[in-house]
């Protein structure tokens, strides 16, 4: 099987590099099952792998994953639990990508077996993951179904083997070497005055550049950071949109939308007269995407739908008619429809905390975590800030306990900071009660992971006490410390 690798970077190699043997890139391959000996790494390569190292990979994958209480009221793997995630493994210095998955046993507790199977390289090559997850996604994914229906230990065997012949053959035809960061692309696009810099600046909160911003002319980078350290450069191209600039922008489509990881595309919900034309845009895009074979997830922010207009039946009516094209015309992508205005941050956060967390592998995993605290502290809902106010995660139980944190979260946010900077918050924390439902309380909760400030949100009983909470934190902490370092 070849692989194209020089698009990685969207740069050309040079003959050096093209003659980089990458054949020993794949350091081991665990296959690890909880049994009635706890995590066991069942199927290993290398043979010689030394038996601490296999019980490490086999303890820490499965028991972040599963925790306590994963798949004991499950039914087998017909209850979807799959996910994967990349984890460092600073011991071994090696970086790991792992698939948690279930493996159907009449005899086991909720009849079903928790399983993990992980690849590990250098840690210095973890970039390898993120530029090949689509592949190695599928590989696995194949390998976990077939392990699913065969009970017997050579049959995981010959699976496991078949998996490893499989990417070295992947990896023998690698071209280039791996940057030490990941480059990810992030495109800003729509026609010109859909407020796509006015966006960017709410994001960041400055407002009186907002007024004074002028017309993007051609392209605007800059930079996103998500924590002061990490494994990615995030380089957003704010696209002008202008006629003259979208026609070079779809000529040389293979310079803008070429190894792009994300969009946002930009509607003014409030200019009638050019959604046509806006959508028309979209669609001469995806085409684009598509001849590319490029299928990045693509937020559709309906701008400018600002709080007085939530009543108009005219721009609802514009909504349907948005969401009815789109959903027409891009099936192949995932879409995410959302309404934002620059005088409620908090739909500018929740689009682009959701854009961004598409790029983290993570993601199954940090929603699993919070949806693991939230069953220890009898939450309805949590959320998972940085230190900027970007969303990293979230869990929600129903509709109207997410409702609750689109009206609150912003305001405690506001509160934490303005009491914090007075020197008049004793804790920690913040707590209201009596939100949308009496018997309810909302918890604002500084939390430290390593050297990173970070705070979650909770909707939880109104009896519950802090000290509950403060009792899980530790564990909770700990599981977010590896999942931290491989965010994105």
């Amino acid at each position: 099987m070849t692989n194209n690798r020089s698009k990685s970077n969207g740069k050309q190699v040079n003959k050096e590099n093209a003659e980089i043997d990458n054949s020993g890139l794949i350091k081991a391959i665990v296959l690890s099952i909880f049994d009635e000996k706890g995590p066991t790494p069942r199927v290993f390569w290398p043979n010689d792998l030394e038996e601490k190292s296999g019980l490490l990979i086999a303890m820490k994958t499965i028991s972040l994953l599963m925790g306590d209480s994963v798949y004991q009221d499950s039914q087998g793997s017909d209850a979807g639990v799959n996910y994967f995630g990349i984890l460092p493994f600073p011991d071994l210095k090696l970086n790991g990508l792992t698939y948690f998955f279930l493996i159907p046993e009449e005899t086991a507790r909720g009849q079903a077996l928790a399983a993990t199977i992980t690849i590990l390289i250098d840690e210095d090559d973890k970039v390898f993951f993120y530029e090949n997850m689509k592949y190695l996604r599928i590989i696995i994914d194949k390998a976990a179904s077939q392990i699913q229906s065969e009970k017997e230990l050579d049959d995981h065997k010959r699976i496991m083997d078949e998996i490893r012949e499989e990417l070295f053959e992947f990896t023998k035809d690698l071209k280039d070497p791996f940057s030490v960061r990941r480059q990810i692309k992030v495109l800003l696009t729509g026609l010109d005055k859909a407020g796509k810099s006015s966006f960017l600046l709410g994001i960041r909160r400055r407002y009186s550049e907002i007024i004074k911003a002028l017309p993007t002319r051609g392209v605007e980078r800059s930079e996103e950071h998500i924590f002061e350290e990490q494994n990615s450069v995030i380089s957003l191209w704010d696209l002008a949109g202008q006629k003259q600039y979208r026609e070079r922008f779809l000529e040389q489509s293979k310079v803008y939308l070429y190894n792009v990881d994300l969009i946002f595309f930009f509607i003014d919900i409030q200019d009638v007269d050019r959604i046509g034309e806006a959508l028309e845009l979209f669609r001469k895009i995806i085409d684009s995407l598509i001849d590319l074979e490029e299928f990045p997830p693509i937020v559709i922010c309906l701008h400018k739908f600002d709080p007085d207009l939530k009543g108009s039946k005219e721009i609802f009516k514009n909504l349907e008619i948005i969401a009815d094209e789109i959903e027409k015309n891009s099936e192949r992508f995932l879409i995410k429809i959302l309404q934002t205005s620059i005088f409620d941050h908090w739909s500018l956060i929740t689009a682009y905390s959701f854009g961004l967390s598409q790029l983290s592998p993570n993601r199954e995993l940090f929603r699993n975590q919070l949806k693991k605290f939230a069953k220890k502290t009898n939450s309805d809902a949590i959320l998972l800030l940085n230190e900027n106010g970007l969303i990293l995660s979230n869990y929600s139980k129903d509709e109207v306990s997410e409702k609750v944190f689109e009206i609150s979260a912003p305001h405690f946010q506001e509160l934490y900071k303005t009491f914090k900077e007075f020197k008049i918050l004793q804790q920690d924390f913040l707590v209201s009660s009596g939100i949308a439902d009496e018997s309810k309380k909302v918890i604002f909760k500084k939390i430290q992971v390593e050297k990173y400030n970070l705070y979650l949100l909770l909707f939880i009983e109104k009896s519950l006490q802090i000290e509950k909470i403060e009792r899980n934190l530790p564990d909770f902490s700990k599981n977010l410390v590896d999942l931290i370092h491989t965010y994105i």
